[in-house]
């Protein structure tokens, strides 16, 4: 059975104002996850992970670290882990060598071992040959790079990324996420927090999603993309649909979902119906359609329910 890594209990949290930015949280993070923790801005992403470092105190609840409850004097199990929640101040003078070997001294690495968790993490983040360069001369996202270049260095269990690839051109955000895939290859537990699912997808394992405060659904991603092996079909009918009208529709053979809001949307597996048989079935019942468009579900769509509007995108 494998260790949990990170537990929430219950865990609250409350800002002046009586602002409840998390409710009755309860989360399980086991060794060897790669879990990608997503919602809107305000959902209480952020607040979890600080949380979780230790970096402000919930309101009520608790939260277990490596199996062991954590408090003032967790020193030991917040040294395993490894964190990115916003882009550090640099100091510009110095070198991503002197940088990292400042990072080392504060995690008490050996000597011994300092110069070679330094070039192997520079390997790692591509940033060898700027290695003995000012960092006053880099670029957005080479200090992106060089940020969780920091997270890394002294071999953390757990990794903890917080929007990790802000900032970073198409080149840099490939290569980021391909090395949290190598990371977690290698056993290490990933927990990245973001607001594009579509990222997400391409590293986890497992997505959780939050809003205002709660998750509101836990799933792996293997059943988040047989999800959208469907597709949807916008539906324009001529005048008003009855009751009876819309049951109709709910019963066609492999409809799975249907919204009557505004426009008729038709969300159908592919593997039990294809759109010109939804088309003739309509037909059948006498429904008037102005018009029938059918396209491909995609996470974008996913992440819509589970939101509610384009709004929670912004």
């Amino acid at each position: 059975m494998r260790e949990k890594i990170i537990e929430t209990l219950n865990l609250s949290k409350k800002f002046k104002g009586n602002v409840e930015a998390l409710k009755s949280l309860n989360l399980i993070i086991k060794s060897g996850e790669s879990v990608g923790y997503i919602g809107p801005n305000g959902a209480g992403k952020t607040t979890t992970i600080q949380i979780i470092l230790n970096l402000i105190r919930a309101t009520t609840g608790e939260v277990y670290l490596f199996g062991e409850k954590l408090n003032g004097n967790s020193k030991q199990h917040l040294s395993r882990i490894g964190a990115l929640v916003e882009i550090p101040g640099f100091y510009e003078y110095l070198t991503p060598i002197q940088f990292l070997n400042h990072v080392c001294r504060i995690h008490r690495i050996e000597k011994k071992e300092i110069d070679s968790q330094i070039l192997n993490t520079l390997n790692l983040m591509k940033l060898k040959e700027v290695a003995n360069e000012k960092i006053g001369s880099f670029s957005t996202g080479m200090k992106r790079r060089l940020a969780i270049a920091q997270v890394l260095v002294h071999d953390p269990d757990l990794i903890i990324l917080d929007e990790p690839t802000n900032g970073l051109d198409p080149k840099g955000v490939r290569e980021v996420r391909d090395i949290i895939k190598k990371l977690h290859k290698s056993g290490k537990t990933i927990f990245i927090s973001s607001h594009n699912l579509t990222e997400v997808s391409e590293i986890a394992e497992r997505v959780i999603f939050l809003n205002k405060g709660k998750i509101i659904e836990d799933a792996n991603m293997s059943s988040l993309r047989d999800r959208i092996k469907s597709t949807h079909i916008e539906i324009h009918f001529t005048g008003d649909l009855s009751n009876h009208q819309k049951e109709t529709i709910r019963k066609i053979p492999g409809i799975i979902n249907v919204d009557f809001s505004r426009i008729t949307s038709v969300e159908y597996s592919d593997l039990k119906q294809n759109p010109e048989t939804i088309l003739q079935e309509l037909i059948k019942k006498d429904l008037m359609i102005s018009s029938f468009m059918p396209r491909k579900m995609t996470l974008e769509d996913l992440y819509l329910q589970l939101y509610g509007s384009e709004e929670s995108l912004r």
